[in-house]
């Protein structure tokens, strides 16, 4: 029987629960500082019996949508700051990637550019720019990178063939599509010791973009160039959330987990011990990620293990995520 608080592998670390902390937004910054709120979370986090943690979204640049709302490797405080942070969640034996979840990208030309639009130089130089992120990151101490390639940021449109109509050799099939970012883990792999993490759609609920199918054949490129894990994600549904044919959807996530040798995370608004392991056992799922539980109540997994079973007071308002903060609305910070 598998559980929650089991001891397990996850790639190349040990952790010691199968949940995945997901952050989300960072607007607790003084002239680009860290406020001090932001180092007890991540220590309240740390403590509370999460198996790994991913950072709130990083942005490339001050030209990025969500830019406010995020935190940023171009400020001077950066490596002092995460440094800090890194080291508070290795005190407690939890790995950390750091998320980077660019939603715009400006080649000097456009500050908004698309994959439609985008030069070969103007590709060279995203893909420059998250190799220096990634640098950036392993001098800062962080285990991995996640490059956030869900949802709707901008490595998710530019391998959706909704979005990407090129007719060059990043646009076409799926391999074409995929190359940006098959470039960027095959540089990544071969030049830092980091863990790549993939985030991904499952399924794009748009008609002409992405299926289940197509997923799966990215997941394996993914693992073929390089990936260490993937994250499952989506624009509009989740395992908890009523949906046409639900056993449908899970029999397509276990088909994803059955394509690949490498470990791959699952959310979807799962709010209960309960939930969480029934789906454990009857499926392939082996790691469950959370984010907005741990905005509500920062170590809420101590409460779970020490009672043997729980259910996370976050009411999935989702004003956290719609006013773009850390913090719930409904009970403040629980630490």
């Amino acid at each position: 029987m598998k559980d929650i608080f089991d001891k397990v592998k996850f790639g190349e670390f040990d952790i010691k629960s199968r949940v995945i902390r997901t952050g989300i937004w960072e607007r607790e910054k003084e002239g680009g500082f860290l406020n001090h709120s932001v180092f007890e979370r991540y220590e309240s986090i740390a403590k509370s019996g999460v198996g790994l943690i991913t950072s709130e979204i990083f942005a490339l640049d001050y030209h990025d949508r969500f830019y406010e709302y995020s935190t940023s490797t171009n400020y001077k405080g950066f490596i002092k700051d995460y440094k800090d942070i890194t080291n508070i969640c290795h005190k407690y034996k939890v790995p950390i990637l750091g998320q980077l979840a660019p939603f715009y990208f400006n080649d000097g030309l456009n500050q908004k550019v698309e994959a439609n639009d985008i030069s070969i130089e103007g590709i060279r130089n995203f893909q420059s720019q998250v190799l220096v992120t990634a640098k950036k990151f392993l001098f800062a101490g962080f285990d991995g990178i996640q490059l956030n390639m869900g949802n709707n940021f901008y490595l998710a449109r530019f391998i959706n063939p909704y979005f990407n109509q090129r007719n060059d050799n990043y646009g076409g099939n799926t391999f074409n599509r995929c190359r940006i970012a098959l470039e960027l883990i095959n540089a990544i792999n071969k030049n830092y010791d980091l863990h790549i993490s993939c985030k991904i759609n499952l399924e794009d609920v748009r008609k002409g973009g992405m299926t289940p199918k197509e997923a799966i054949e990215i997941a394996k490129l993914f693992e073929k160039y390089g990936a260490d894990s993937i994250q499952l994600t989506g624009r509009t549904i989740s395992v908890a959330q009523t949906k046409e044919n639900p056993k449908e959807y899970l029999k397509d996530i276990n088909k994803l987990i059955e394509s690949v040798n490498i470990p791959v995370i699952v959310g979807g608004n799962l709010r209960d011990s309960d939930t969480i392991n029934r789906l454990l056992n009857e499926n392939n799922i082996e790691f469950i990620s959370m984010s907005k539980p741990f905005i509500a109540e920062n170590n809420f997994l101590n409460k779970w293990k020490e009672n043997g079973h729980g259910v996370s007071i976050c009411r999935n308002c989702n004003n956290c995520y719609g006013k773009k903060e850390s913090r719930c609305f409904q009970y403040g910070q629980i630490k």
